[in-house]
């Protein structure tokens, strides 16, 4: 599955490529990751990489992994970067199944950029 992702910045970037994934995985991910009714998980997530293209397959191929070992769905609440390293917090969300499966994040046609003021980037899934 192949996706453009748009932030205004490069944290936004990040969370909306984050917010894809769950998306994916769960198509109605945007209504669960806001129900109140669900008790969330919080976890810490802390990961370096050569560069930032690395960096975001490195951090989505971290959620994937915590989604899959876990059955949950991610939100990123908050993103810190230094260089080539972030520290985020993700809230977690119970699901039953999935309704897809990911099994890769990959570097293909991956190269994050600043266009006209906004950051972008190709993603490809592998599903």
């Amino acid at each position: 599955m192949r996706l453009r992702i748009y932030g205004k910045t490069l944290e936004e970037l990040f969370k909306n490529a984050a917010f894809a994934l769950a998306e994916i995985l769960k198509h109605d991910a945007e209504k669960i990751l806001k129900n109140s009714e669900l008790k969330p998980k919080t976890q810490k997530l802390k990961t370096k990489s050569v560069d930032i293209n690395s960096l975001l397959v490195d951090f989505l191929s971290e959620i994937l992994a915590r989604s899959q070992i876990s059955k949950f769905v991610f939100q990123v609440s908050s993103l810190k970067f230094e260089d080539t390293s972030l520290e985020a917090e993700l809230i977690g969300f119970p699901v039953e199944r999935f309704d897809e499966d990911i099994k890769a994040v990959t570097y293909q046609d991956l190269n994050i950029q600043k266009i006209d003021g906004i950051w972008q980037t190709i993603l490809v899934f592998d599903i």
